[in-house]
């Protein structure tokens, strides 16, 4: 019954990862020096290689622990959903790689020859080493007597969807070997081709004739059962008791049971991050920004005289935005307009072109010429990794809205502030100067919150480069 446990499972699947690892980067290693001796001098001797070895081991156990927490699981992906997650966690890993050699400039010490082969290597060798695990779970865990065997408590109208939902989703290693259901006498017949073998008068007496582990209790949050005379019946028999209740028959994305002070909830999340993938975005953004400040310090060495001689007012503009959940804070640019620019905006507030809450003007005359040629290359921006490093915005994320768009706003707007603000985002790299609806602009922030991972925001760092570059999008 240990592989049973998906803890126990999730741990023997790390170690695959873990073996695959080191054994992918001997064979990388063995077919670049193409000598015994030299790979054991090399590998076991030489500090630079131990410390890659090291490094890729604890970069493949934080991809794991960020990608592989998802409710099905090995047994219940199919073959070519395994490999689309080997591909995933591959060039996660890769990503990793190429920022840390790029930080500690140890790359130059390492084969570039090695570090290719091992990524392929890895990735044909993981993907081998879990489908095996995945056979071997399928038929010893999944066999009947070491499969998780599980009595539905339903109503007959409820029955048939959880049982294929069940076949679908959990595959072999947990299944429904037997149903009782509350709301009619069907025993000795079945459905979906399990047997019904109770009711609502004999379900404690099921356990005599039928092999189960746990009970799986589904039903409706106003039906009218004495849900604890059940609950203390079955676990007098030590068996183990899930209650699936849907409450209010809410349509939310994520439903959890936690606790907070000692009281047992249930929390309804349009999204659910874990810590560890928080924890990772959040180095991301320390690493990003203490680059990115050093950019600010050379901009600002070069920039602050001639802002500062072109036109009256300080070199650097600070203005209350509004970020996670309300929090304002003050968020700092290059100063690229006059100094009564805010005063200003009100006469002007007529030539807006933005539909909604949003201010856009081409050729605004509040912007300063200077302004002009920063506002057009980003460089304006660079000041907000002050803010990031801080922890008022992200690298990647939402537009922090200004405190006068934020009290217009609609109930859904305000789940674009669900998530921290960051410098750049969806809208930044999607042709924002094109954009000329509000409502498109949160259409774009909230895919951005629905479909959020690491990887989405690498993607979207890089296609913010390439559109600063290419000078695109800003003015």
């Amino acid at each position: 019954m240990l592989l049973s446990s998906k803890k126990f499972r999730i741990a023997l699947l790390l170690v695959i990862d873990v073996i695959s690892i080191i054994l992918s980067f001997s064979i990388a290693y063995f077919l670049r020096y193409n000598d015994t001796m030299s790979f054991s001098r090399g590998f076991f001797i030489s500090d630079y290689y131990q410390r890659t070895i090291a490094v890729l081991l604890l970069i493949g156990a934080l991809v794991f622990f960020l990608h592989e927490q998802d409710k099905d699981g090995i047994a219940g992906r199919g073959l070519f959903q395994n490999f689309t997650k080997v591909v995933k966690n591959t060039v996660t890993m890769l990503i990793y790689t190429v920022i840390y050699f790029f930080i500690t400039q140890e790359g130059i010490l390492v084969s570039r020859y090695v570090i290719g082969v091992f990524f392929v290597v890895l990735l044909l060798l993981d993907y081998l080493l879990r489908m095996l695990y995945r056979l071997f779970l399928i038929k010893v865990a999944g066999s009947t007597m070491n499969a998780v065997n599980i009595m539905l408590i339903a109503r007959s109208a409820d029955a048939p969807r959880v049982i294929r939902n069940f076949q679908s989703r959990q595959g072999l290693l947990m299944h429904i070997s037997c149903i009782t259901l509350l709301d009619d006498d069907r025993v000795g017949r079945s459905i979906e081709g399990v047997p019904v073998v109770g009711n609502r008068d004999n379900y404690l007496d099921t356990h005599r004739n039928n092999v189960y582990d746990e009970v799986f209790i589904y039903l409706p949050y106003d039906y009218s059962f004495e849900l604890k005379k059940m609950v203390s019946g079955f676990e007098q028999m030590g068996v183990t008791v899930n209650i699936h209740i849907e409450v209010f028959d809410m349509d939310v994305r994520d439903k959890s049971i936690r606790s907070i002070a000692g009281y047992h909830v249930i929390s309804f999340r349009t999204r659910s991050v874990s810590t560890g993938e928080l924890f990772a975005k959040r180095m991301i953004d320390i690493i990003g920004s203490i680059v990115g400040m050093v950019l600010f310090l050379i901009a600002y060495i070069i920039l602050g005289p001639i802002i500062r001689f072109t036109s009256p007012g300080p070199v650097l503009f600070a203005q209350t935005r509004v970020g996670i959940n309300g929090r304002r804070f003050k968020l700092y640019k290059f100063r690229s307009m006059y100094a009564d620019a805010e005063e200003r905006k009100a006469e002007l507030i007529k030539e807006n072109q933005m539909k909604g809450f949003m201010f856009k003007m081409d050729n605004d005359p509040r912007i300063t010429p200077v302004g002009r040629f920063i506002r057009k290359t980003s460089i304006d921006e660079l000041p907000q990794f002050l803010n990031v490093f801080i922890g008022d915005m992200s690298l990647v994320g939402t537009r922090p809205p200004t405190v006068d768009e934020y009290e217009k706003y609609l109930n859904y707007h305000m789940r674009r502030l669900s998530i921290k603000p960051g410098i750049t985002g969806m809208w930044q790299v999607s042709g924002r100067s094109d954009i000329s609806d509000f409502e498109q602009v949160v259409k774009l922030d909230l895919q951005y919150i629905d479909n959020w991972s690491l990887l989405l925001d690498f993607r979207l760092i890089l296609r913010t480069i390439k559109v600063v570059i290419m000078g695109r999008g800003a003015k």
